[in-house]
């Protein structure tokens, strides 16, 4: 029973591919799918061109178009998609009708740019189809872009790319000044090529303005903060060194710090060491005077100074930060200075006894201790030895500065 039954579905086929052939097709069908295939949406088409390929003469299969939106708005039917694109006589159908391919290759060059417009001040409510109409008398429209921000709303502008390179010239010529018909601001209308020399100054000219804004905003900041530390009494002579390599040995990255410095100005203590809760990658370096550390922070930035092999950054502290640091030094010292003075003590009554604990003996020693054992090394003030204690807090060696 199943043999006759091929014939009959066959033949019910060949009747439906018939009636098929016989309509006409949709409306604005053929045009769609000749768009699809332009050189101008081809080189922006992503999607395409991962099945065309660079040259554009890979196989797209019809069953895939059949699934874009413009096209399932019309029709369906593969076969009717098949038959549009068989008329169009610069592409190839497979003989299936399933794949479809341009028959010549994308030209090598993209002239798109010489043959395109942009233009502004858009009548009210444009649309791609309302544009081209709009241009469409100086040339054919081959492309139209209208960009749109995120909610969907047009941008209120467009680009009008031309077959040929005169008809765009040709464009801007007639449209370039006259008013649209709802009485808005006349039409900008220029090469495309034009208008991006206009951007990229226009760009360049917002990222001066937006630097020297930025300076007159650092300079004010810094001011204010000078004005703050001054105002607190505390001396702007910290230079704060930030970006350090983290992993290298602390020692030798003291004293590469204390060289860098004492190269421009004396030393007073370089603060750098780590803690269980300290920070490896900044460092802080006292100068003699406020004036010792601004030319150090400028001269050594300016020089691209390195340390431990890295780019590093110099900043003079100032304002709160200057005031937080200058608080946990001076409790490091103060914290510090009682645990040597303790030990020493311990040291004293272990070998003469506890007579001389508080006396003037064991103050003496507890005087030298912050010159000697707590004492930064010669070579730029760099801390060492018992008495330079880690911070707490950006990871500075508080010692006898």
């Amino acid at each position: 029973r199943a043999t006759p039954t091929r014939p009959i579905l066959s033949a019910a086929m060949s009747t439906a591919s018939a009636r098929a052939s016989s309509e006409a097709l949709p409306e604005g069908l053929v045009g769609q799918l000749a768009f699809y295939f332009s050189e101008s949406n081809l080189r922006r088409d992503r999607f395409l061109l991962r099945l065309t390929g660079a040259e554009g003469t890979g196989d797209v299969p019809i069953s895939t178009l059949a699934t874009f939106n413009l096209v399932a708005a019309l029709t369906t039917d593969e076969s009717i998609i098949a038959r549009a694109l068989r008329s169009i006589g610069w592409l190839a159908v497979s003989e299936d009708g399933s794949t479809v391919r341009r028959a010549s290759p994308l030209p090598a060059h993209d002239t798109s740019l010489a043959r395109t417009v942009y233009a502004e001040n858009l009548p009210a409510g444009s649309t791609i189809e309302s544009l081209q109409e709009l241009f469409a008398p100086h040339g054919g429209v081959a492309f139209v872009s209208l960009p749109r921000c995120a909610s969907r709303d047009a941008l209120g502008f467009a680009f009008i790319e031309y077959h040929q390179e005169e008809h765009a010239a040709a464009a801007v010529a007639a449209m370039d000044g006259t008013p649209p018909a709802d009485g808005l601001a006349p039409l900008r209308v220029m090469a495309k090529g034009e208008w991006e020399v206009q951007k990229r100054v226009y760009k360049e000219s917002r990222a001066r303005v937006n630097k020297r804004a930025a300076e007159a905003a650092r300079r004010q900041r810094e001011a204010q903060e000078a004005a703050e530390a001054a105002a607190a009494g505390i001396p702007r002579r910290v230079v704060c060194v930030s970006r350090i390599p983290r992993g290298g040995n602390i020692k030798a990255l003291r004293r590469e710090i204390a060289a860098l410095f004492n190269e421009v100005a004396p030393v007073d203590y370089v603060d750098y060491g780590v803690s269980n809760s300290g920070n490896p990658s900044v460092g802080f370096v006292r100068m003699k005077n406020e004036v010792d550390a601004a030319e150090a922070a400028r001269r050594l930035t300016q020089s691209a100074q390195t340390v431990g092999g890295a780019a590093v950054a110099f900043e003079v502290m100032a304002g709160a930060g200057l005031a937080e640091y200058t608080k946990v030094i001076e409790h490091l010292r103060a914290t510090s200075g009682k645990v040597k003075q303790r030990k020493r003590a311990q040291w004293w009554n272990r070998k003469w006894g506890s007579k001389s604990a508080d006396g003037s003996e064991g103050a003496a020693a507890s005087d030298g201790g912050e010159a000697g054992e707590g004492a930064a090394e010669s070579d730029g003030g760099e801390a060492a030895g018992e008495g330079a204690a880690a911070s707490s807090e950006g990871g500075a060696v508080a010692g006898g500065a």
